[in-house]
């Protein structure tokens, strides 16, 4: 009997990341209105973050602390890999605590979720579903002058991914964005870092 061939193992499809100037593009396409306020407040604390969509939609205005710096950090609560519950705290650039702060402001949140659906100029009483995360990227794609790549490319795991990238990029070891991401396996991040175009050599 001839041995059946065994096919090679797909490797799963890496999201498109978003690192920093792919971010600074789509939060450039977001619109001056409170939907673009909520939409830029998404993608900076989804990349500050590293947060999962489905994280950074349960996300709670009143697990925000401030810092000795003035920013904001956030307490990102249960998480996949996180089966005691006990969450990570991870802290907000100043650029993405000013943003916050303009969100707050604006809508006169103070407890419960975070982000939230906007119709017509009214903020609902309930968090957002994770697909929004993966619809606002592709929206700002679409919307922005960003390559083909990128316009067809972004999914909701894009901010996790590029975050990890850009981290990698910025000279921090492997374990700094384990702690970053709440990530509990190296393979996962190596895997995801892999494509990081560094000049190792200059």
């Amino acid at each position: 009997m001839r041995r059946a061939q065994r096919k090679k193992p797909e490797r799963p499809r890496q999201a498109l990341g978003v690192k920093t100037d792919l971010l600074d593009t789509l939060i450039a396409a977001c619109t001056d209105d409170l939907i673009g306020l909520r939409d830029e407040a998404l993608l900076r604390v989804g990349f500050d973050t590293l947060c999962r969509r489905s994280e950074l939609v349960r996300l709670r205005a009143d697990d925000l602390t401030t810092n000795v710096r003035g920013n904001f950090s956030i307490l990102v609560r249960r998480a996949k890999n996180d089966q005691t519950g006990q969450g990570r705290t991870a802290p907000l650039s100043t650029k993405t605590s000013e943003c916050l702060r303009r969100w707050l402001k604006q809508t006169g949140i103070e407890r419960g979720p975070l982000f939230r659906p906007v119709y017509d100029d009214r903020v609902l009483q309930r968090y957002l579903d994770p697909v929004v995360v993966s619809r606002v990227l592709k929206k700002l794609a679409r919307r922005s002058a960003a390559a083909e790549d990128a316009r067809t490319g972004v999914s909701g795991h894009s901010l996790r991914v590029g975050a990890a990238q850009q981290l990698t990029i910025n000279g921090n070891g492997i374990l700094q964005i384990m702690r970053a991401g709440g990530w509990r396996s190296v393979a996962v991040v190596a895997r995801y870092v892999e494509n990081v175009d560094l000049d190792l050599w200059t």
